[in-house]
């Protein structure tokens, strides 16, 4: 089995030149994922000078690895956000979501974007009655605000099933790695990228903000726009303290045909399902999200459990295996819009990435170039909660914080075999992988984000933070953030 995402296979991109010069721009974009790559296509008419840096390549993040939906039919979502605001707020949200899915048809349709968009029917479903109830209070409102759906006992394929809502109203899948690479092209001659290119720090001076890269360059910018999928900074607005990470695992494997279905079951562990076809093969798509990165932290356990689940209800071997992770809210709703005065983020796009990426790029361009957008209260990261839901967040970082304590009491591992060992050296706290031609890869066991102490990865062959799922190679560079320095031990 391959361990990469299904959205690269035969996908070619071009890798865009990295940053080797101080600059100065009018919008700085931090981050090429759906977020930043829509922000630059909103604002690359705008008459203003405007970059956009990855530390990788744009898409090669969350976006190239997520389940590639377009729904706005997300688990039962709407009556916990109505408990949580009012009505008119989760209505508004669902709007919002409707509107992300015209606006990739249209930029999919305007610019002649080759991505796989297909449309679909969409199911939520529970084999568990002690579900019912939430389903019922999903559907009281789809009745109350004539919401179009219907209700059936079993799935349009051979799953354990009990009570499904069905809609075959505005919902589509794509392949977003597709998506993106070709949208990067669209954007680039209008606005400047760089890739490879990666922003440790943002200062201000004079009025302006001076964003730092790696390599010691520095992006001189009025503006600056920071998607990347868990921001680079702590505060302001203490995004940590508003969010957690959950792990979401794929696999998919090669079958005869397709249906235009995209499916989601409600409850613990939530399963997703799609098919997908690209120019060779038809695949079914498998999903399991399975819990916050602070536990269950040997992979090989999720590894086994999803492929074992696919093969004993479809009858296949999974031909890839591929996995990301959520960046979870308090209160269901992404962050989007101005945290501090010219400094905007987008992130906490709870699993629907590809909608709320696409909105954010939407409200995030009406906001600087001050066009009323009617979404920007309901996701603003300075929003303020009822007094029900404020209760919640203390026990909500209360939890974060016992994962936090525990991480940092366990010394070693017990999964760990002799090829991996935890070390002090010199005084420093290290991580070593002994691979297999024998050769030891020595690097910092310590997440330079936030002080966590970092597990080894066994499937993919890297140091990953459990705290807010940073990633290093087993030579210490990072190839997934917050954190934007590398583990190298120096010498």
């Amino acid at each position: 089995m391959e361990t990469k995402s299904i959205w690269k296979v035969n996908t070619q991109e071009k890798v865009l030149p990295k940053l080797n010069q101080d600059i100065s721009c009018d919008i700085l974009i931090v981050g090429g994922g759906i977020a930043g790559l829509s922000c630059a296509y909103y604002l690359k008419d705008t008459n203003r000078k405007i970059v956009l840096i990855d530390k990788n390549t744009c898409g090669s993040g969350a976006t190239g690895y997520n389940t590639g939906k377009l729904t706005w039919m997300q688990d039962l979502i709407y009556h916990k956000i109505e408990k949580n605001y009012d009505t008119k707020t989760a209505l508004l949200y669902l709007e919002s979501q409707k509107e992300a899915i015209k606006l990739i048809n249209d930029i999919v349709k305007d610019n002649h974007i080759d991505c796989n968009l297909t449309k679909t029917k969409a199911y939520v479903f529970t084999d568990q009655e002690k579900n019912y109830e939430k389903f019922n209070k999903e559907i009281k409102f789809y009745q109350e605000n004539n919401i179009k759906y219907k209700i059936n006992n079993q799935l349009p394929i051979t799953y354990p099933s009990k009570l499904v809502i069905e809609t075959d109203d505005n919902s589509f899948v794509f392949n977003p790695y597709k998506y993106l690479i070709e949208l990067k092209e669209k954007v680039k001659n209008n606005i400047k990228i760089y890739e490879k290119t990666r922003c440790v720090s943002i200062d201000t001076k004079d009025g302006y903000y001076l964003a730092r890269t790696l390599d010691n360059y520095v992006i001189k910018s009025k503006i600056i726009i920071v998607t990347t999928h868990y921001p680079i900074f702590i505060v302001p607005y203490f995004i940590p303290f508003k969010t957690e990470v959950k792990k979401f695992f794929l696999v998919a494997g090669e079958v005869k045909s397709k249906k235009d279905v995209q499916i989601l079951s409600n409850g613990n562990p939530s399963i997703s399902m799609r098919y997908y076809s690209d120019k060779e093969n038809n695949y079914f798509i498998y999903g399991r999200n399975s819990h916050s990165t602070t536990k269950k932290l040997d992979i090989r356990d999720d590894y086994r459990t999803i492929t074992e689940e696919y093969k004993t209800f479809f009858k296949k071997e999974a031909n890839f295996f591929f996995h990301t992770h959520d960046l979870m809210t308090y209160d269901d709703m992404p962050l989007i819009g101005e945290v501090k005065p010219n400094l905007y983020i987008a992130t906490g796009f709870n699993k629907w990435g590809n909608t709320n990426g696409t909105i954010s790029g939407k409200i995030i361009s009406d906001l600087i170039i001050k066009k009323e957008n009617k979404y920007c209260e309901i996701f603003s990261p300075k929003r303020g909660l009822s007094l029900d839901k404020i209760k919640n967040i203390p026990l909500f970082n209360f939890n974060i914080g016992i994962r936090y304590i525990r991480n940092k009491l366990n010394s070693k591992m017990k999964y760990y075999d002799n090829k991996v060992i935890i070390k002090n050296i010199k005084g420093q706290r290290c991580g070593i992988y002994i691979d297999e031609k024998n050769k030891s890869h020595i690097v910092s066991n310590i997440c330079p984000h936030m002080k966590c102490n970092l597990v080894f990865n066994y499937i993919d062959k890297t140091w990953d933070c459990p705290c807010h799922s940073s990633r290093f190679d087993i030579d210490g560079n990072v190839i997934y953030g917050p954190s934007v320095y590398d583990i190298k031990i120096q010498d």
